[in-house]
């Protein structure tokens, strides 16, 4: 790879360096990461971010599905992925950081490879701009090792299917790899992806091109899993996986419920899917007007689409649970932006702006605006929430807690509560001479996951309600570490053993705290509760739940 010198008449070295198309495309990688680094690493929160961080770090030492390591369907190519680099460096704060980097990285380089080729090396550019600057897109290079897969895997996907469909056949066979493995990665990703697969052999006409992928398509599926099969053996697999799916979507998909609950699923996959798009999407109807420079613009078009509706459809009706769900879309919107943006900026520039061309004034614009959606201080609506659809005030609150929930305020308050939360536990804790007992109730910060994770020698009860989210009924469960010691479900009231005479620290919402109230006497510490029972304390029933001193 190394670079090709020229030499002159006079013997001397040209000052030209003519890198091979290989070397390009490392040198491409090699700066999309150099700048998400740069732009990231200064960011980057010191404690696992969320609950599903927590699962994937104890997937590390052991991958166990059913036990939550991680949660279902598992991700088992990215957890030997993260091994890999956890073998390295040792920690899982340290690995997933360098995954998230690394992978945001890939994907930016490689949307800028599938833009220049449809578009043009401009195009393709402004679209990597825009997706390195998404707010989504960035919120999950802070937050997330595992959701940049959708990214990388689906412009690469893209990629194998646009040469394939004009007529590099071994492109095929590559995509027929990509979509096998990047299930693997995201298993949804299979049915996201699928449709623009068979577009693609569509296009191909070959049957034996068609029957080479099926074999690869299968052969790569295979792959991951009989990893996951491995782990606990399908006859637990599937139980599981089909309890956790129904849970998920339960209170989100509009096959389940079509009233409120899903208008706050369709309201999220529409706010975090397009959020991007605000600041140049008033660039559209000069693309539109200047299709025609985009000579297939037809085929380009239905490429797109075919691209994207699948797994938006799936956000807009079944489930879309975090802002960088998304991420399996957006690189296709900033494809869309990539090229409006620079038509607009072509056409104003021909008529009125001559200076738009040279400066690239409407590019920066779009580039700003993404940022300020990521970086700015939006206020979230404190009104009670409401099961009734109120017009323009629903819409505002929606829009309101899209953004704060997709931005660096978010990234940033969590990771301070975090780091409080752990530390006040540790302070009420040393703070006393008698038993302690930690439990978590609704709306808790820190989660209680990670709560034992970073206390792995503390109890936890974790005190389920029937309405809390996911939760269809109300259970208790007390966990130490990564194990759970006892799981009351059924009817209530649940009988939750506390230490006579001890310390119960809760972690929970100020709106459940004051339901507590009425019946114990709660201390407030900072963002914490405490309460230090009496010898001679009695039995205290709140909610579905008895706490029982003994």
């Amino acid at each position: 790879m190394l670079p090709e010198v020229t030499i002159d008449r006079e013997g001397q070295q040209s000052a030209a360096l003519r890198f091979s198309p290989a070397g390009r495309v490392l040198m491409l990688f090699g700066i999309s990461i150099l700048l998400v680094v740069v732009t990231r690493l200064p960011l980057q929160p010191s404690h696992l971010f969320s609950f599903d961080s927590v699962n994937l770090a104890l997937a590390l030492e052991d991958f166990d599905p059913t036990r939550n390591q991680p949660q279902p369907p598992g991700y088992p190519l990215f957890v030997q992925e993260a091994r890999l680099v956890y073998f390295l460096l040792g920690t899982p704060e340290q690995t997933f950081a360098v995954l998230e980097l690394v992978i945001c990285g890939l994907a930016v380089g490689m949307l800028y490879l599938l833009g220049r080729r449809m578009f043009s090396p401009w195009v393709g550019l402004t679209a990597a701009a825009l997706l390195f600057v998404n707010p989504p897109f960035w919120y999950s290079s802070l937050t997330s090792p595992l959701r940049p897969h959708l990214a990388l895997i689906s412009a690469l996907m893209a990629y194998c299917c646009w040469r394939a469909a004009h007529g590099e056949e071994r492109y095929f066979e590559l995509a027929s790899l990509v979509l096998g493995l990047g299930a693997g990665f995201r298993p949804e990703l299979s049915a996201f992806l699928l449709p623009l697969w068979a577009w693609t052999a569509w296009q191909c006409r070959k049957p034996a091109l068609l029957f080479r992928g099926v074999f690869l398509l299968g052969l790569s599926t295979a792959v991951w899993i009989s990893v996951l099969a491995g782990a606990g053996g399908t006859g637990e697999l599937i139980p599981t996986f089909s309890g956790y799916l129904f849970a998920q979507t339960q209170d989100t998909s509009v096959l389940v419920d079509a009233a409120a609950s899903w208008r706050r699923t369709a309201g999220r996959a529409l706010i975090w899917t397009g959020l991007g798009t605000i600041p140049w999407i008033w660039t559209l109807p000069f693309g539109w007007k200047d299709r025609h420079s985009w000579p297939e613009w037809t085929r380009g078009i239905t490429f797109l689409a075919i691209w994207f509706l699948p797994a938006f459809f799936f956000h807009f009706a079944i489930h879309i649970g975090d802002p960088d769900h998304a991420l399996s879309t957006i690189p296709a919107l900033c494809l869309v932006g990539g090229f409006c943006v620079v038509t607009a900026e072509r056409i104003l520039s021909r008529g009125w702006l001559p200076e738009l061309k040279e400066r690239g004034y409407l590019i920066w614009l779009a580039l700003v605006g993404n940022m300020v959606l990521f970086f700015g201080q939006f206020a979230v609506p404190q009104r009670d929430p409401s099961a009734e659809f109120r017009g323009l005030t629903s819409v505002s609150d929606a829009v309101s807690i899209g953004l704060y929930e997709s931005s660096y305020a978010r990234v940033r308050w969590i990771e301070q509560m975090t780091d409080l939360g752990l530390k006040e536990i540790e302070s009420l804790r040393k703070g006393t001479e008698r038993p302690v007992l930690v439990l978590w109730a609704r709306d808790g910060t820190p989660v209680w996951r990670k709560i034992a994770y970073y206390h792995p020698a503390q109890r936890i009860y974790v005190l389920d309600e029937k309405g809390d989210p996911g939760i269809s009924d109300p259970q208790a469960w007390l966990w130490s570490a990564n194990r759970v010691l006892a799981r009351q479900t059924g009817t209530p009231p649940f009988r939750v053993p506390v230490p006579k005479g001890g310390r119960l620290i809760w972690v929970m919402g100020a709106n459940t705290a004051a339901s507590l109230q009425q019946v114990l006497p709660l201390q407030s510490f900072s963002n914490l509760y405490y309460v230090d029972l009496p010898p001679d304390a009695a039995s205290i029933r709140w909610g579905s739940f008895e706490l029982v001193p003994e």
